[in-house]
């Protein structure tokens, strides 16, 4: 083709084969709007938004003439094949869509299409496969505004939909080992799109690799857990079961030959049980948009379920969005607003936009920051779509205007406790008890019906229950659980407290009559233990923290949680972790403000604080004894505990503790730092440091050692503000935000030497120069290794000189000074051996295979990153484990191992993006392209090399940056400079 357009990919003209500057951004995007809707007129007006959205310049029209005018030079210049044609307050791209590579790429997906229905399958996947050639990256990249983002995500969903579409005919003809490293990639860059998964898992279970299919199951299922509160829905169900019953292939296919699907539909529905009752409220929801099909847009249809806690509104929300599924193909999905939910703060409109955007398929990095841009770009996404959406738990209205859809023909369905009012398009059913026929029902499935013989006495409990659903559960398991009761005995306890709804008049007495059943048959000292344990911070909590709220030795706590676990107002979700039902612990809170003063309470949480900052610290010393640290001769950690701590055996069981407390450790810090206490918000911070940043959690640690830093140095401790800015710093460098970070280690290399320490002076020199290493300035962070060693030698400590001598040679390597780089490195491999470190010695032996690498010996290499692998498993995290996992491909070839190399490089790409690890996410994107040009597939290859060059460029890690722009002019033409 002598002449073409290109937006898949940079924005481009094509003459004779030669790629054309397209002219300034603005231009660009001028030639996309136009070229996406070529041979049809575009107003002036919708042109003025697409190219400055809504803030255009004084004369926006002007602007696009002298644009226009600019783009015509350069179609003439092109040989003519297309003219911009200007009528009145339009423009027109006078061209054959052909010569447009989306318009290309559509018209082959569609031929596809038409050929896999016809039953020519090889025919379909020649035409998908060229549609997929066409693309040569991100879609208009590089381009800014909302028009832009809004376009790439829709185009990019449309070449998932055809890359699903070609995957599926390869499986249906046999092709499974072929597509398994094509679905690992695409499950990559997709972690929760059940179909990716059900085609990787059946591409897998198709080669005979059964356990690789379950294992991409239980990966996705606990993604889907993690990242959207949701369970699989029943398609992947229904494969994991076949999977598991060894069922023949064919049963595991789909039903028809798959074409084109014109955009990937999310299943996010939880798993649910039966629905007793509410079919008047279900048709209420359901029939009036059984008969809507009416083409074409229109306002939002927006369905609020409102009533009482505990009456089912998430069950009946869940039931009508699964019998709409058939009018609403393209997503059923569920968002838990967590307006209520324990511990946790609700979902914010930006956060709750960004996770309805990638359930529906955007890339991560596609998404903008600014919640209004977030918001026009899922009304966008939305615009062309039937899906019905659940928003679980919502708080009020200005949570969920955001959130809503605009002109569309989607279905959004609200939970919410409270009456929600001010928004548009609104239809409201409001929940009541169930009847009593129904309460009597549900009871009965839940006892079974040989212990209810007497339907005299079953009516009684559910009528004690007020009808209401989760109260008639309580009883119900209550009953349950005691096979030695009848249902007389329950009755009696039921019936123990006369007028017992007048001991709470603060308008939640429906929700007292569920659960004061079981509150007022224990005894005083249970029912102390009730309400103090409902002042817990976090989700889950363990015997040692019910201690301490409780008061009570460890045995009597404990002995306590068996009784509230055998009257069901405690669950034990995983062993030794204890839970409370949002709504009991409500409950228990409510009572505690009513009968117990402020001062006990505060005092309640205060043991609590106290004893997280004394576990925390003893964790914390046991994991990273040699870390540098702030603690006064007054530290708790230094006092006997007035509480009996955890005990750890090694680092991974005081590790384990720290992740599972992790939510009230932070909900811990935050009430101290917001209620007076910043003193003790500051030794949780200092205490919480070293495990925060280990296992990820930067965002937190960011939030907690800056007040952490302002409080010691309003205290005037020197050393406290030195500690926390150090612990600041070094969750900034973790997160690449390298500026902020040299400013407060700037900071507290000041104050250091001003307290004439060398240890201290030498711990913040270690920092910054790990800042500047990050940043590219590898002479500086040398000279302040250096500089660091030199104090650590003056103080004699053998574990900091061999990590400072361990970051010489990580610095040497990346000067190619590889001689220097070795001696470094097997000085600080005697100086960790001689400590007993072997976590560290495993860190060394991880870069001593780089350098073998670098020096072209690969089998020293191999056998080195072997044995730092063989360690990192027994003592290394997570990510220092991925790392390793990329230093052993790294002493691979592709010739020989090249799909064993892209294996291990993704498993650590998924981790490094799992932590929100950049840089490392960066390298392993170049990792990942080195090994595919290895392989001779360099579209792929120059994709991730462009996707780590815009990943190091957007932390400003310059050598990740440098290396991959250095990749990409050894593919073609080289990157342009922003």
């Amino acid at each position: 083709m002598d002449f073409g357009i290109r937006v898949l990919g940079p924005v481009e003209l094509l003459t004779s084969g030669r790629r054309t500057p397209a002219g300034t951004p603005k231009e660009r995007l001028t030639i996309a709007a136009l070229a996406l809707s070529a041979g049809r007129p575009v107003s002036l007006d919708a042109l003025v938004h697409r190219v400055w959205d809504d803030s255009p310049p004084a004369k926006p029209r002007a602007s696009l003439h002298v644009y226009a005018t600019r783009i015509r030079q350069r179609l003439r210049a092109s040989g003519g094949r297309a003219r911009l044609v200007q009528e009145a307050n339009t423009y027109t791209l006078d061209t054959a869509p052909e010569l447009v590579d989306w318009h290309r790429f559509q018209r082959l997906a569609d031929e596809a299409r038409t050929l896999a229905d016809g039953g020519d399958p090889t025919a379909a996947l020649d035409r998908l496969a060229r549609a997929d050639a066409l693309w040569h990256g991100e879609p208009l990249a590089g381009l800014p505004g909302l028009w832009a983002e809004a376009t790439r995500a829709r185009l990019t969903e449309k070449r998932l939909a055809v890359t699903l579409a070609r995957t599926g005919i390869q499986l249906r003809l046999g092709r499974h080992t072929e597509v398994v490293p094509d679905l690992v990639a695409l499950l990559d860059d997709h972690p929760t799109d059940e179909t990716v998964a059900a085609q990787l898992m059946t591409a897998s279970y198709g080669s005979g690799r059964q356990a690789d299919a379950l294992r991409t199951y239980e990966t996705v299922r606990r993604r889907l857990s993690e990242e959207l509160g949701t369970d699989p829905g029943e398609a992947l169900t229904r494969l994991h079961r076949l999977v598991l019953d060894r069922a023949p292939l064919p049963e595991l296919l789909p039903r028809t030959e798959p074409g084109p699907a014109p955009r990937s539909a999310p299943h996010t529905l939880p798993s649910h049980g039966a629905l007793v009752g509410r079919a008047r409220e279900l048709r209420l929801i359901t029939d009036p948009h059984a008969a809507d099909d009416a083409p074409g847009p229109r306002v939002i249809a927006l369905q609020t379920i409102a009533g009482m806690p505990g009456v089912g509104k998430s069950l009946l929300a869940v039931h009508a969005a699964r019998r709409l599924a058939d009018r609403y193909p393209d997503g059923q999905v569920l968002l838990d607003l967590r307006a209520h939910a324990p511990g946790r703060q609700a979902l914010s409109p930006q956060a709750a936009l960004f996770t309805l955007l990638r359930v529906f398929g955007v890339p991560a990095p596609a998404i903008p920051g600014d919640q209004d841009e977030r918001t026009a770009l899922w009304r966008t996404l939305l615009s062309t779509r039937r899906a019905v959406i659940v928003l679980d738990d919502a708080r009020d209205a200005e949570q969920l205007r955001p959130l809503l859809p605009g002109s569309t023909r989607s279905l959004v369905i609200v939970t919410s406790r409270r009456r929600i009012t001010g928004l548009p398009g609104v239809r409201s059913v409001f929940l009541d008890v169930l009847p009593a026929e129904d309460a009597t029902t549900l009871f009965r499935k839940l006892v079974g019906e040989d212990r209810v013989q007497d339907p005299d006495d079953v009516a009684r409990i559910v009528r004690l229950c007020g009808h209401l659903p989760l109260a008639v559960e309580l009883a119900a398991g209550r009953l349950a659980s005691r096979p030695s009761w009848t249902t007389r005995n329950l009755i009696a306890k039921l019936r123990r407290t006369p007028g017992r709804l007048a001991e709470i008049r603060d308008g939640f007495t429906e929700i007292a009559r569920a659960f004061e059943m079981s509150y007022h048959s224990l005894d005083e000292d249970r029912q102390d233990a009730f309400r103090m344990l409902g002042l817990h911070f976090g989700a889950t909590f363990g015997p040692h923290a019910a201690a301490a709220l409780t008061g009570l030795s460890l045995a009597a706590a404990e002995r306590m949680i068996d009784s509230l676990l055998d009257d069901h107002l405690l669950s034990e979700p995983m062993p030794e972790r204890f839970h409370f039902h949002d709504l009991v612990r409500e409950f228990a809170g409510m009572l505690a403000a009513m009968e117990d003063p402020p001062s006990e309470l505060a005092e309640v949480r205060r043991r609590l604080i106290h004893f997280y900052i004394q576990a925390a610290a003893r964790a914390a010393r046991i994991i990273h004894p040699r870390r540098f640290r702030h603690e006064t001769a007054d530290h708790p950690a230094h006092t006997s505990p007035a509480y009996e701590l955890p005990f750890w055996r090694d680092a991974q069981e005081a590790r384990g503790w720290l992740a599972q407390e992790r939510p009230g450790l932070i909900a811990a810090e935050h009430h101290a730092r917001t209620h007076g206490g910043a003193r003790e918000a500051a030794l949780l911070a200092g205490a919480l440091a070293g495990f925060l940043e280990e296992d990820g959690h930067w965002s937190e640690a960011q939030r907690m050692h800056g007040p952490a830093a302002r409080y010691w140095h309003t205290a005037g401790d020197v050393r406290g503000e030195i500690s926390a800015l150090v612990d600041l710093g070094t969750a900034q460098s973790r997160a690449s935000r390298y500026d902020r970070a040299l400013t407060n280690v700037h900071r507290a290399l000041d104050l250091a030497r001003t307290l004439g320490e060398p240890a201290t002076e030498a711990e913040v020199r270690h920092l910054l120069g790990v800042l500047h290493w990050h940043l590219g300035s590898l002479d500086t962070a040398l000279s302040l290794q250096k500089s660091t060693l030199a104090l650590r030698r003056g103080t004699g400590d053998a574990w900091q000189i061999a990590r400072c001598q361990n970051n010489i040679g990580i610095t040497h390597l990346f000067l190619q000074e590889f001689d220097d780089s070795r001696r470094a490195f097997l000085a600080a491999l005697k100086g960790f051996r001689s400590c007993g470190d072997e976590r560290e010695v495993a860190c060394v032996l991880n870069n001593l295979s780089d350098l073998y690498v670098n020096m072209g010996d690969r089998g020293t290499a191999r056998r080195t990153a072997i044995d730092s692998l063989a360690l990192m498993e027994k003592h290394g995290n997570e990510t220092e484990r991925a790392a390793a996992r990329v230093n052993l491909a790294n002493t691979m070839t592709p010739e020989d191992e090249g799909e064993e190399m892209l294996r291990l490089y993704r498993d650590a790409l998924a981790t490094f993006r799992g932590v929100g690890d950049l840089r490392n996410t960066a390298e392993a994107l170049h990792r990942i392209g080195d090994a595919l040009r290895g392989l001779g597939r360099d579209a792929e290859a120059t994709a991730h090399y462009r996707a780590a060059f815009e990943a190091a460029r957007g932390i400003g890690a310059a050598h990740e940056e440098a290396r991959a722009a250095r990749a990409l002019d050894a593919m073609g033409p080289p990157v342009a400079n922003s």
